[in-house]
This record gives C-alpha cells, sequence and structure tokens, in this order.
C-alpha cells in the first residue's frame, strides 16, 4: 500500500479544489454529500475525469490513467454486484483485468474468503444473501486483485456492519495495512473515521 493524494482536484462544479492526503495503511473520510462524494470517488478511481487538478498514488501520478492501471480498488455505493454471477464470481471478476498479480490472485482471494466469512455464499447470487454479505463481497472483489489504495463510497451505513474491523481483514501479510479514502456523509459511518476532511472546507473537520 501507498499514500493517496489529490492536488487542487475539482470533481464537480462549484466546490472548491481538493487537496487530501491519506497516509499509508491509514483511513480518512472525505465528509461530503452523497452526490458530492460519489462524484469524488468515481473521479479518483478514473471512471469521470476530474475537472482540473491531480490525482497521485505514491509518486506515479494516475491522472490520466485509465482505471484498471491505477491500481486503486473502489468499492461503489451499494456494492454494484453483478446480479448473473455468484459470489465467487464477483469476487474474481477483478483479477482477469490484473494479470500483473495473476499468480498470486488466486491465494490472495482465498485468504479474503476466509477472514469475510464468506465461504458458505460463494455459490450463491447476489439477491440471496444479506446486505452485509454483499458489503463483505464487494470488499473482497475491490481487494482480491492487490490494489495499492481502497476508495470507499458508502453514503449510508450497512446494517450489521463495522468498516473499521472489516477493512483490518484486508491488509495482505508484511503490509503497513490499507490505505482507504472513505466517502461519506452520514454521522454513523463517521463515527468509525478519526481524520476527516471535509470537503469546500480549508481544515479538517474536529475527530
Amino acid at each position: 500500500m501507498v499514500t493517496l493524494r489529490t492536488q487542487d482536484l475539482v470533481a464537480v462544479p462549484d466546490v472548491p479544489p481538493l487537496d487530501v492526503e491519506v497516509p499509508i495503511g491509514t483511513m480518512t473520510a472525505l465528509v461530503a454529500e452523497p452526490g458530492v462524494g460519489t462524484a469524488l470517488a468515481r473521479v479518483v478511481v478514473g471512471l469521470v475525469a476530474p475537472i482540473s487538478g491531480r490525482i497521485l498514488v505514491g509518486e506515479r501520478d494516475v491522472t490520466d490513467l485509465p482505471p484498471p492501471r491505477r491500481r486503486i480498488g473502489y468499492v461503489p455505493a451499494g456494492g454494484a454486484l453483478l446480479p448473473h454471477l455468484t459470489v465467487a464470481g464477483n469476487i474474481s471478476y477483478g483479477q482477469r483485468r490484473r494479470q500483473r498479480v495473476h499468480d498470486v490472485a488466486d491465494d490472495w482471494a482465498s485468504t479474503l474468503v476466509r477472514r469475510l466469512e464468506l465461504a458458505p455464499t460463494l455459490g450463491l447470487r447476489p439477491h440471496q444473501v444479506s446486505q452485509a454479505q454483499r458489503f463483505r463481497v464487494a470488499l473482497a472483489r475491490a481487494v482480491a486483485c492487490l490494489p495499492e489504495v481502497l476508495v470507499v463510497d458508502l453514503p449510508t451505513p450497512v446494517d450489521g456492519v463495522r468498516l473499521t474491523p472489516l477493512l483490518d481483514r484486508l491488509s495482505p501479510p508484511d503490509s503497513p495495512g490499507v490505505t482507504v479514502l472513505l466517502c461519506t456523509g452520514h454521522p454513523e459511518v463517521l463515527t468509525e473515521v478519526s481524520a476527516q476532511v471535509r470537503v469546500g472546507a480549508a481544515d479538517e473537520a474536529p475527530a
């Protein structure tokens, strides 16, 4: 895992530029309205081009790179699981686009399944599992390809889920931890995050 930084990043018109640094192995919350938070998440992962500004993953400027080359895992709002695939198929879906880690991805995916207690659900489809299980599947899919940074768009809490303990299970061996950018404005979600940056504000929000 590495540090994630944005420099003068404008993702939404009329929202001031965002400068944020998420140190390696830590989680920072962008405190924003749901639409703004989702827009920022989509820009950081490369699904939408920014209006202006830069995005850096470690020492790499990824602003103009397509999503597969950014090495950023993404958990969209609601998980966005593919309904026609089983849980196992959803988890392995992203690996097919990450050939650089193909030799270790299968072992790591198996580790994630065990850590996130998903083994009993592997043959089921998303509509057959609980909301909390679907969220864990979305986390596993995002991290199975060994990204350097994880972006989680979580505008509302997931019933039965505490985010911090789950993220603690996502660190590969000998890793300092997962570097996480959390996009949310919900007070209940924010209770788990000490490092908060209010979108459009100059200073960090109080812990």
